[in-house]
């Protein structure tokens, strides 16, 4: 026996064999398949009314995922605009430094802080705000900060000068300018003295002023870790905790999980704006199921159309089954004609959408909507992600799958006999 015949007769070469016919064989049954319900969809057509149901249902597809599309590109926007304005200013997470590290946060950059409730007194006013102890030379967000601040940068800070930071927002409302001269006092510190007992208060310079164009500008003020311990009559090492730069500030279910398992005292942003970013994601979740609705209406219409066209061919399909087509490629056969109409307006949408979500300040500006006065002149934040573009588009193509089920069954159970009877 040759070489030649031991290939041919070798128990893989036949295995290869048979999967490529089995292949081949199944293509060519899609194929027919399609071609079939092309031929329906034509026919289709002379039947008004379902026709217009058919298309009217791709039409209401695209709507609903372009319009998804851009309102969550929308709501990205924001919520990245408001991380950058509020939480560069709020410690993300916080441990008090003699405490264990998680594993989550032995890579993650940190920086020490004191971090204090204050009453800030001018000549004019007297407020409450929040102040942080920072080491400049050891902030791993002072590039941040100093391209808000309006003069210097974060590195002039000087430990014995007693000097301040202010939000722009409290600036305003003391009414002071660099220069002045505040006094700060602590609520949460007393010092002993001839008097009796005293808040821990001291003589602060403002040097400048810092502006994130949000909340924390009414809220926050910097200065010295070593003054503010100074301030406190407490050693720094004593006051000091460690605070910690997420890269996701808003994901921090697993790291609290982990530190409540461990016991350890911490401290997050949500202590400031956890109902306010809590507010945001409930209304970004109800604008997603208010867009999900329209396209789940639109798939109800692919469903009442497909419903139509099975009323219509019944004699057709009596046909096809007694020319020896299955129960399953009849269903097979109606949930291509159906599905067709979802999946085309899923990617027209996704399309539409994505265009739709760059160009929109463009379009308001058309319309005579421009909203750059309302956010910092470069109108709607967008912030397109692929992954969800391509999430909303699948689950739209799925949902109109879906729809196309029932009726598919339905017109896999037409008895031929029946069907046939008065043809």
């Amino acid at each position: 026996m040759c070489a030649d015949d031991v290939w041919q007769c070798c128990p893989i070469k036949v295995l290869w064999r048979l999967i490529f016919q089995r292949l081949a064989w199944k293509l060519k049954q899609l194929s027919l398949l399609l071609h079939i319900a092309l031929r329906f969809s034509s026919g289709a057509r002379q039947q008004r009314f379902a026709s217009f149901v058919s298309w009217f249902s791709t039409l209401g597809v695209t709507l609903g995922v372009a319009s998804l599309i851009a309102v969550i590109s929308v709501m990205n926007g924001f919520s990245q605009q408001l991380q950058s304005r509020i939480l560069n200013v709020v410690p993300h997470f916080s441990l008090a430094s003699a405490q264990d590290t998680p594993a989550l946060l032995k890579d993650v950059p940190n920086s020490p802080l004191i971090l204090s409730d204050v009453i800030i007194q001018s000549q004019q006013q007297l407020l409450a705000a929040s102040l942080q102890g920072i080491d400049p030379k050891l902030q791993m967000d002072s590039k941040q900060l100093n391209a808000h601040l309006q003069t210097t940068n974060i590195e002039q800070l000087k430990a014995g000068k007693y000097q301040l930071i202010l939000g722009s927002g409290l600036a305003r409302q003391l009414d002071v300018n660099l220069g002045d001269t505040l006094r700060v006092i602590a609520t949460d510190r007393v010092v002993y003295s001839a008097l009796g007992e005293l808040p821990a208060q001291r003589n602060f310079q403002v040097v400048d002023i810092f502006e994130f164009g949000s909340e924390v500008d009414q809220m926050f003020a910097i200065t010295h870790i070593d003054d503010l311990s100074r301030m406190m009559r407490s050693s720094r090492e004593s006051m000091q905790v460690t605070r910690y730069f997420l890269e996701r500030p808003l994901q921090l279910e697993s790291l609290i999980q982990q530190a409540s398992h461990m016991g350890l005292e911490f401290d997050d942003w949500r202590r400031y704006f956890g109902e306010f970013f809590a507010a945001v994601k409930m209304e970004r979740a109800m604008m997603s199921l208010l867009f999900g609705l329209i396209i789940a209406v639109a798939a109800f219409n692919i469903f009442s159309a497909l419903v139509m066209i099975v009323g219509e061919k019944l004699s057709d399909i009596a046909i096809l089954q007694t020319l020896g087509l299955s129960q399953s490629k009849i269903v097979t056969l109606f949930v291509i004609q159906g599905a067709w109409s979802g999946c085309l307006g899923a990617l027209a949408g996704g399309v539409l959408g994505i265009g739709l979500a760059h160009s929109i300040n463009s379009l308001l500006s058309v319309l005579g909507l421009n909203l750059s006065q309302n956010f910092a002149q470069t109108g709607l934040p967008v912030l397109v992600e692929p992954m969800q573009v391509l999430t909303i588009i699948i689950s739209a193509m799925l949902l109109s799958i879906v729809a196309t089920i029932y009726p598919a069954y339905k017109a896999s159970q037409v008895l031929p006999a029946e069907a046939l009877r008065y043809e």
